[in-house]
């Protein structure tokens, strides 16, 4: 019985990992979405792709830069309550994407946005463009 009970216990948290497995296009946009919420903006920095490798000093400073231009503007709207991803354009290759989404504030209005992913090495991450 404990035998069962084990087994039924660990396929139970492989499903629960599984189910929550943000390594994909809409995954790293709705864990972006959780970090700018959460106020961790050094987190949604280690989200995006850059073409040069970035010193601690580079994702301190854009995160600060982020924090300044966004933090006032969701405060203004009552916080980000949230997102919802509209649709999931896969390029032909697989390694690129655009995800259509929607913030939604705490003062019931909502913006539309769309990111451009990326796959590096297996990981999905935000294109920063740079």
């Amino acid at each position: 019985m404990k035998k069962i009970l084990s087994v039924l216990s660990l396929t139970l948290v492989a499903l629960a990992f599984v189910s929550c497995n943000q390594n994909t296009p809409e995954g790293v946009v709705e864990k972006y979405v959780a970090c700018i919420q959460a106020g961790q903006y050094e987190e949604a920095i280690d989200l995006f792709y850059f073409k040069k490798n970035l010193t601690d000093g580079d994702k301190q400073q854009y995160a600060s830069l982020m924090r300044d231009k966004m933090a006032k503007d969701i405060d203004k709207k009552g916080g980000l309550k949230g997102a919802e991803i509209t649709n999931v354009q896969l390029s032909e290759d697989g390694n690129s994407a655009q995800v259509d989404y929607t913030l939604k504030y705490g003062d019931g209005s909502a913006k539309s946005e769309k990111g451009k992913v990326v796959k590096v090495d297996g990981v999905w991450k935000l294109d920063s463009g740079k």
